[in-house]
């Protein structure tokens, strides 16, 4: 049981690094979009010459952003609950209500939207899908990061869930979902 437990925080400590570098990458991309935007704005009210990439980049670069982003919000637990409902519940059922039902709700979701812009990357990679913009940049490399943001929101969701059910068996409510 010792060596179980040491490999769960083993691998919680792993998947504690890998969403901070994803918000940190997300991050990066998001002061790139305001960059961009802020140029963007320049040009086209300051010098009265609008340019045709900034709108586009940032659009890309928001996805991204949001799309690596979401494993470490869940992770956090910072991510937007509406609990009006779940209050009214004894803590026990609220706790299997948002540890265990709700996870396992949003993993069947994610999992769906993994698999299918994974297939969606892959094919816009293939064919070399490029924007209808005037300057069509390569969109198969942007939309790669949507499944690995969301793959990172699984296995996040998974980890997540076992941490609830492990709560719930022990009948430890106290026990943090999200261990910081």
């Amino acid at each position: 049981m010792r060596l179980i437990s040491k490999a769960a925080q083993t691998l919680d400590s792993i998947l504690e690094r890998v969403v901070y570098y994803a918000i940190y990458v997300a991050g990066v991309i998001t002061l790139l979009m305001a960059w961009v935007t802020t140029f963007g704005v320049v040009m086209r009210y300051a010098f009265r010459s609008p340019e045709h990439f900034s709108y586009e980049i940032g659009i890309l670069c928001l996805i991204s952003s949001v799309s690596l982003a979401l494993g470490y919000i869940q992770r956090q637990g910072r991510n937007l609950r509406v609990d009006f409902v779940s209050n009214y519940f004894p803590l026990k059922v609220q706790d299997a209500l948002l540890n265990i039902f709700v996870p396992l709700i949003a993993l069947f979701y994610t999992i769906l939207l993994t698999r299918e812009s994974w297939g969606d990357a892959l094919y816009s990679l293939s064919i070399g899908e490029r924007t209808y913009s005037a300057w069509a940049p390569p969109v198969g490399p942007m939309k790669i990061i949507v499944p690995i943001g969301a793959g990172l929101l699984c296995i996040v969701l998974i980890s997540q869930l076992i941490h609830g059910l492990v709560a719930l068996k022990e009948g430890n409510s106290e026990e943090k979902v999200t261990p910081s």
